[in-house]
C-alpha cells in the first residue's frame, strides 16, 4: 500500500471513531444548555416546520397560536424560560386545510401552560390556539406573576352550586377564538372549517365540556371532539348532565391526582356515565399538573422535556392519536388499542 493510501485509511478510521464522538458531545452540550435543534426551511411535501405567533382578539384577548409553515425555525424562548425551534410569525403552510384545536388552560394557568403538547400537535398537522382567559395568572408572552390562584366563581368542593353562568366567560372566549380564527386573514383559508377540535386542563376541561353540550346554552356544535387532561367536571356529573354530550372524548388522569382522577374513574363516575365514543388513561405517578410546562422543570427546552419525561410523551402519544382519529379520520391502534403498559395503569376504551 502507498503512503497515500495509508493515509487515506487512516483519516477513515479516525472520522469513523470520532465524528459520532463528537455528534454525542454535541448533543450532550446542547441537552445541557437547553439548546435545540433548528430546522431549515421546507417544502410541502416532507416534514413541516413549526410556526408561532400571538394574536390579539377584537375583544382584546390575547392567544397564543403553533401551525405547520415552510419558513425556517430559529431560536425562540417562552416567558416560562423554555425554549424551542419555531419559525416566528411566519405564514401557514399553503399545503393543505388544517384541523383548528382550542386549548383552554387550567385555573390560574395561561396559554403557554402546555406547550409540549401544543407544539407537538401543531407538528403533526394542526393549527392550535391556546387563549389566555381572565383568571390566568401569567400571559403568553409574560412569566407567572404573583403566588395563589386566586377565588374561584363558586367552590371547587360544590359542585352542585355550578351553573350555566359560572365561567361563562371562558366559554365566550372559545367562541371568539373559533369565529375569528375561521375568518383570519393569515389562518382562516388554511382551517378546515368542519374539523374543529378543544384540548382542556383542569377547569379548561369543565370549559371544553360545557361548548360540547355539558351546559345546554353553551353548546358549539363546531366541535367535534374533545380531549381532557385531569379535568374539572364535577358539575356535569353531579348535574347528570354528562348524557348531554354527544361528541368523543378522552378523559386523562394521574395516579396521584387525587382531588380530580377518582371521580372520573370510579364505577359509576365520569368515564361510565359519558356517551360513546370515550377513552380513558391513567398514567402512573402524575399528579393534577403532570399536563403543565411544570413536567419540564430543569431540562430547558421543549424537545428535552419530551425526550426525558416518560409521562410527557405518553400524554402527547395518547392525546394526538385520539384528535388524528377523530378530526382526520386516521384510524389508530395507540388510542384504540393499547391496553394497560408500563405507561398507563389504567386504560378503557368504548369507540
Amino acid at each position: 500500500m502507498t503512503v497515500v493510501g495509508l493515509l487515506v485509511v487512516v483519516v477513515a478510521t479516525f472520522a469513523q471513531e470520532r465524528f459520532p464522538r463528537l455528534r454525542q458531545r454535541r448533543q450532550a452540550r446542547m441537552q445541557a444548555t437547553g439548546a435545540v435543534e433548528l430546522r431549515p426551511a421546507t417544502q410541502c411535501g416532507g416534514e413541516l416546520n413549526l410556526g408561532y405567533s400571538i394574536l390579539t382578539f377584537s375583544s382584546g384577548l390575547r392567544a397564543a397560536v403553533w401551525y405547520p409553515t415552510t419558513q425556517a425555525e430559529s431560536k425562540l424562548t417562552y416567558a416560562n424560560n423554555l425554549t424551542t425551534g419555531a419559525a416566528q410569525n411566519a405564514p401557514v403552510a399553503n399545503c393543505s386545510t388544517y384541523p383548528l384545536v382550542v386549548f383552554s388552560h387550567g385555573f390560574g394557568g395561561c396559554g403557554t401552560q402546555s406547550v409540549f403538547f401544543t407544539e407537538e400537535l401543531a407538528r403533526h398537522g394542526y393549527i392550535v390556539v391556546a387563549p389566555d382567559h381572565a383568571d390566568a395568572k401569567c400571559k403568553v408572552d409574560e412569566p407567572r406573576s404573583g403566588r395563589g390562584f386566586g377565588r374561584a366563581d363558586e367552590p371547587f368542593r360544590q359542585p352542585e352550586k355550578w351553573t350555566d353562568k359560572t365561567y361563562a366567560d371562558r366559554a365566550r372566549d372559545i367562541r371568539l377564538v373559533i369565529d375569528e380564527m375561521t375568518t383570519n386573514r393569515e389562518f382562516g383559508l388554511r382551517i378546515d372549517k368542519f374539523r374543529i377540535g378543544g384540548v382542556g386542563h383542569s377547569l379548561g376541561g369543565y370549559t371544553m365540556l360545557g361548548l360540547a353540550g355539558g351546559w345546554e346554552s353553551w353548546r358549539d356544535n363546531r366541535i367535534r371532539a374533545i380531549l381532557l387532561f385531569s379535568p374539572y367536571v364535577a358539575p356535569f356529573h353531579t348535574q347528570n348532565r354528562l348524557k348531554a354530550v354527544h361528541v368523543p372524548v378522552m378523559y386523562q388522569g394521574g395516579q396521584r391526582d387525587l382531588g380530580i382522577t377518582p371521580q372520573l374513574r370510579r364505577q359509576g363516575g365520569v368515564y361510565d356515565e359519558s356517551n360513546r365514543p370515550k377513552y380513558y388513561i391513567e398514567l402512573p405517578r402524575a399528579g393534577h399538573f403532570a399536563w403543565t410546562v411544570r413536567s419540564c422543570g430543569g431540562t430547558g427546552s421543549v424537545s428535552r422535556c419530551a425526550e426525558t419525561n416518560t409521562l410527557v410523551r405518553t400524554i402527547n402519544e395518547y392525546g394526538i392519536s385520539f384528535l388524528d382519529e377523530y378530526l382526520k379520520g386516521q384510524r389508530k391502534t395507540l388510542a384504540r388499542e393499547a391496553g394497560q403498559g408500563q405507561n398507563v395503569v389504567d386504560y378503557r376504551s368504548a369507540p
